[in-house]
């Protein structure tokens, strides 16, 4: 592959997880109401339990690739992805519906953790952060095409041709492997799976403070940035009032992370990734303070309410990038597992969090910009922490 061609792969590859989630935020309701879900809210257990799915898979897939090469992994994590998709879209009960979501989860959490090592194979460094932040415009622009076309597909159809939507994508992303990945690892460089050499990988994850600090506070965020979107539906259509212009409105702040996505493959350059993850969270906890200070006193406008959900839309835009970078780059050599362990660690953080911001949901934003507030000054205290040790 040629290095654009390189990096929409990789764009693909985390995509791939993300069009499972925001192409299904549309039909959360539709969904209850089919199965006669008592309350509403259990409905975003669609989303949260496909991350339950996700964090096993990686610590999982990623020493076998690490074992047996990156390629045979990323091809049967795209065969369980569109497995578990056709089962989700067939499921005659809602439990049925679940469990196909969770296997969608385990072969999203395959193809993450591979996708990762496969950048971390070719890159290094500042080009890494740099990669990263590039392929990540395609998945930071995802949320922002997924909801209108799934809205779209859900005016014209059930919701369930959205889950044959995302099946879809996984064939074709399959197909695009089956043609065109080569394999990343080389022969000498494959580590054989015993007990031994797991816990020593792990070990040596665990000692590297800047990959436990970026794993927490990647998990903490991801959490967070994921309530919001689970609870997205509500605070349009019930808090605002939007109706159907919730997925363009979605879109249009989404659309922010997709601006800081191409400004942090140069600002990177110039501050250094951990100087963008301090200013990234800061701009957080200052933008949600202030919508919840406008909640006090009656609450924000829609049109004040975009405004600042946009700015730490960008401020997550920053994140995602500059924290993979920090945690993969020390751990060039063991790629795999640490992927894995980054994956499975950062999913099972993030899972609860974003199922308790999305129950918590009463028809107002305080939850969830409370949620922001709590977690980016928690994320805050472990990176000053950690720069005080380091």
């Amino acid at each position: 592959m040629g290095a654009g061609e390189f990096v929409a792969f990789i764009a693909a590859g985390l995509v791939v997880g993300a069009v499972a989630v925001d192409l299904m935020l549309p039909a959360l309701h539709a969904i209850g109401d089919e199965f006669g879900l008592a309350r509403s809210n259990l409905s975003q257990a669609v989303i949260a339990v496909l991350l339950i799915g996700i964090g096993p898979a990686q610590l999982l897939f990623g020493p076998l690739s690490d074992r047996y090469g990156r390629r045979p992994m990323f091809l049967a994590g795209l065969l369980i992805f569109v497995g578990g998709s056709v089962i989700a879209a067939l499921a005659p009960t809602f439990e049925m519906l679940l469990a196909g979501r969770l296997l969608q989860g385990f072969g999203v959490g395959a193809v993450r953790v591979v996708t990762l090592s496969i950048a971390r194979d070719r890159h290094g460094g500042m080009q890494l952060a740099r990669v990263m932040s590039l392929a990540m415009t395609g998945l930071l622009l995802e949320p922002v095409l997924a909801p209108m076309l799934g809205q779209l597909l859900l005016n014209l159809a059930s919701w369930r041709w959205l889950l044959a939507t995302v099946a879809g994508v996984g064939v074709a992303t399959l197909a695009w492997a089956w043609l065109r990945l080569g394999e990343s690892l080389a022969h000498g460089r494959r580590r054989t799976i015993s007990p031994a050499s797991l816990v020593a990988a792990y070990r040596t994850v665990a000692r590297t403070p800047a990959a436990v600090v970026g794993i927490l506070i990647f998990g903490l965020i991801l959490g967070a940035q994921l309530g919001f979107l689970s609870s997205a539906q509500g605070i349009f259509q019930v808090t605002y009032a939007a109706g159907v212009r919730f997925t363009p409105l979605l879109a249009l702040v989404s659309s922010a992370t997709v601006i800081a996505s191409f400004a942090n493959a140069r600002l990177v350059r110039r501050h250094g990734s951990r100087r963008l993850i301090q200013c990234a969270l800061c701009a957080l906890v200052v933008v949600n303070a202030a919508t919840l200070a406008l909640a006090a006193v009656g609450g924000a406008s829609l049109p004040v309410f975009m405004l600042l959900q946009a700015c730490g839309m960008f401020a997550f835009g920053l994140l995602l990038p500059n924290l993979t970078a920090m945690v993969m780059n020390p751990l060039g050599s063991i790629a795999g597992t640490a992927a894995s362990v980054f994956g499975f660690i950062s999913t099972t953080i993030a899972a609860p969090i974003s199922f308790l911001v999305g129950f918590l949901f009463d028809g107002t934003i305080r939850p969830v910009a409370g949620a922001y507030v709590t977690i980016g000054l928690l994320s805050l205290l472990i990176l000053t922490r950690y720069r005080q040790e380091g």
